[in-house]
């Protein structure tokens, strides 16, 4: 067995597979199992002893039980006895059996694990064992037979087995026989003992009996003997047959339309072939208007009217059995009704609403009202105290067209609330004209306003929205209004952006309802999108063909602090002379930022973080970026850092290097060791007797700042030993820096030329 276990601290169900060993208790008394009953067998005249006549047989429930086998009373003298643990039942002594005399015995089986108190035990009742010398009848296994089936049972289809036990193990023979009525209803096998239907039964032919009393004989082959017994066969019914009514088609005339609720009208009755519950009927009917009895009675369920279905109600009327399944049957029933003036005329809607428009002239048709009458009565028309007229509205009698009057019309109310009657005259009865009837409706006259205005934006010189760049897609920026002075569908605005020229998309999105306009992307002020957006709204009211109105004006972006300061060089390195004053301004560092108002707005702070002492020697001016000296400088290099920050919130900052090398005063140019240099020879590789001279400018510049330098001649003159000059490695040598206080006879420079090719190649020859 599963048995749910449920924790206390939790809410929730686990289940877990227990098995449970139920033990068994010996609670159950044996009992015999021996077929047939009662018990009987025969003994030989002759037996010896010990020959077995019969075996008890007995069964117990319970797992633990231990039957025993035992003869309670003995009516043969002692001439048998039981084994208590087999049941085997044998014979005693050594005397003949008397023929045809039997013997009786009283047995019972104990169960002597299942006491009932300390002297009794668990026992079968007493049985009563008949033995016979020599021959006895057979024997049917059931004292007697019985059986039950249906009419519509098949035929030859078998009914019941009976089986009879031969003493002397003899083939048995069975025959059948009627007692009564029913010869020839059924048959039996002559070995096999099975009764079948030999031929078709029907429950409601009164020449067949619905209880068969036949009795069974089973014979022993070879003259032995036969016993009979009892067999009782029933027939039971089949719904087989529908109800049926005496008449096809029920009629009741001149039936009052106004009679009571419940009025008996007309009877129906129809019968059912058969019995019991199939032959049980109840009467249903398909008009919810009438409702039928048990027996039949059909009354009216609902107040009647002739004015409807021509004056007659047809319906069908149904008898069912309560047969399973149910049949049924079914009938006609026309009811035919006279008509009374019981009626009011009825309008075709209680309430119209036509439309006209605003400016309609005299004698426009405004609507058609319709009203009829059930009972057949003519019809007229009015308004509600009477007459033909209602302010600028009039009503035709007998059509029920409402006009405006013929004269001059102003319509200028929203709508305009009629009460119009309908009262017939009674012409469809006699006395129709007793009792007159009038109904009422209403007509709401709605004045169609025409569309002659269009949507204005009253407020639009006043929008001055804006938007916080980097504000995501869909922010809120304004909502705008129009307005449209004509009425219904055509005051009925929706808004919508008008795309601007040569733009992909719309920058903005509007709600059509409520004028909600939202960003459609998100904006960079130092971007594409800049500081101002134009926007344009239309407003488009709803009438046919509608009318527009546009609004246009500007969002201004809002700048947000997303830009850092740029400075313009990475790193700023910068001579300064040694004797510099207090107060000079050494450099100025620059840094832009695109952002606008504080948060471009830059403040210059001055660091020192390799040596905090270097903040002793300078100072910046914060506003313009100016590094001023502000002790005598005594060193030969310094490194500072400065910090642009802007006034943004919170503010963004960069940083710089600045490198400071201290120089002495330079007031003195480099000093060439000769005025001038050359002529210098340099021969060609071939011999053409021609001379060319070249001069150079050498110039010597010195480090210091501010930089000074001098100048100094060299002439070269080239000997030409072929037809090709010679060809300096470059055209221009210089400018060239000599340091000064350089030691004479120093390396200045270096500068070459050669020769063609082929004048070496003459020379060489």
């Amino acid at each position: 067995m599963r048995r749910g276990v449920r924790h206390c601290d939790r809410s929730d169900t686990d289940n877990q597979r227990v098995i449970i060993h139920v033990k068994d208790v010996n609670d159950e008394p044996p009992y015999f199992i021996n077929r047939p009953l009662p018990m009987q067998a025969v003994v030989q005249l002759n037996a010896p002893p010990n020959t077995p006549v019969f075996t008890l047989q007995a069964r117990d429930p319970d797992t633990d039980h231990n039957i025993h086998y035992f003869i309670v009373r003995d009516r043969t003298g002692g001439r048998f006895e039981v084994d208590e643990r087999s049941g085997v039942v044998r014979t005693r002594g050594t005397d003949l059996f008397q023929l045809d005399m039997e013997y009786v015995l009283y047995v019972k089986a104990e169960d002597q694990n299942g006491k009932v108190d300390d002297r009794r035990f668990q026992s079968t009742p007493e049985e009563r064992l008949s033995i016979v010398g020599g021959k006895r009848a057979p024997q049917f296994y059931m004292p007697s037979y019985e059986a039950e089936i249906p009419e519509n049972q098949k035929k030859d289809s078998d009914i019941i087995s009976v089986k009879a036990k031969s003493f002397a193990d003899r083939e048995i023979r069975y025959t059948l026989k009627a007692q009564g009525q029913g010869a020839g209803t059924f048959n039996i096998g002559p070995t096999s003992g099975i009764v079948k239907l030999a031929k078709e039964l029907d429950f409601e032919d009164l020449r067949q009996p619905h209880v068969y009393s036949l009795v069974v004989t089973a014979t022993e082959d070879s003259g032995g003997f036969s016993t009979s017994v009892e067999l009782t066969i029933r027939v039971t019914d089949v719904n087989d047959n529908a109800p049926k009514f005496e008449l096809p088609d029920y009629q009741a005339h001149n039936v009052d339309e106004d009679i009571p609720l419940g009025t008996s009208i007309l009877k129906v009755k129809a019968m059912d072939a058969d019995s019991g519950a199939n032959a049980e009927i109840e009467y249903l009917v398909s008009d919810d208007h009438f409702a039928v009895d048990s027996n039949g009675i059909i009354v009216n369920n609902k107040q009647l009217d002739a004015d409807n279905n021509n004056a007659y109600y047809e319906f069908v009327v149904t008898a069912k059995d309560k047969g399973e399944p149910a049949k049924t049957g079914t009938a006609t029933v026309r009811v035919y009704t006279k008509n009374k003036n019981d009626e009011e005329p009825k309008f075709s809607q209680q309430v119209y609403t036509p439309n006209v428009d605003e400016n309609a002239g005299p004698n426009t048709l405004v609507t058609t009202v319709v009203a009829s009458d059930k009972d057949g009565d003519n019809v007229r028309f009015g308004f509600v105290g009477g007459g033909t007229s209602s302010g600028q509205f009039v009503i035709e009698e007998i059509t029920g067209v409402i006009r405006l009057h013929s004269k001059a019309i102003s319509l200028d109310r929203d709508k305009y609330e009629l009460n119009v009657t309908a009262m017939d005259d009674g012409s469809c009865c006699v006395n129709g004209d007793a009792t007159i009837h009038t109904s009422t409706a209403v007509v709401v006259v709605f004045i169609t306003d025409v569309n002659d205005n269009k949507p204005v934006f009253k407020d639009c010189g006043t929008y001055y929205p804006k938007v916080e760049e980097g504000a995501p897609n869909g922010s809120p920026v304004i909502k705008v209004q129009a307005t449209d002075e004509d009425k219904g569908v055509n005051g009925q605005v929706k808004y919508s952006i008008v795309q601007q020229p040569n733009q992909k998309g719309t920058k903005f999105t509007v709600d059509e309802e409520t004028g909600e306009v939202s960003t459609n992307k998100v904006f960079d002020r130092e971007g594409d999108d800049g500081k101002f957006v134009s926007v344009t709204v239309k407003a488009t009211d709803q009438g046919e063909p509608s009318l527009e109105g546009v609004c246009s004006f500007t969002v201004e972006i809002t700048d947000v602090n997303d830009n850092p300061p740029l400075f313009d060089r990475q790193k700023y390195v910068e001579n300064v002379k040694q004797d510099a004053s207090i107060g000079t301004n050494i450099l100025r560092v620059s840094a832009s930022d695109e952002d606008a108002d504080n948060n471009g707005a830059i403040v210059y702070t001055l660091s020192a973080p390799h040596s905090p002492n270097d903040l002793e020697y300078f100072e910046i001016q914060p506003e313009s970026g100016w590094i001023v000296l502000k002790k005598p400088l005594d060193r030969e290099r310094y490194r500072l850092k400065v910090y642009a920050s802007d006034r943004g919130d919170p503010p963004s900052t960069a940083d710089v290097d600045v490198e400071l090398d201290v120089v002495d005063r330079n007031n003195k140019p480099p000093i060439w060791d000769r005025t001038i240099y050359g002529p210098i020879h340099i021969r060609e590789n071939v011999t053409v007797g021609t001379r060319e001279t070249y001069k150079l400018e050498a110039m010597a510049q010195d480090k210091g700042y501010p930089p000074l330098s001098r100048t100094v001649e060299v002439q070269i003159d080239v000997v030409d030993r072929a037809n090709n000059p010679p060809v300096w490695d470059n055209t221009v040598y210089g400018p060239i820096y000599v340091k000064e206080n350089m030691p004479v006879g120093g390396k200045v420079v270096s500068i070459k030329a050669s020769l063609n090719q082929l004048d070496i190649k003459d020379d060489a020859r």
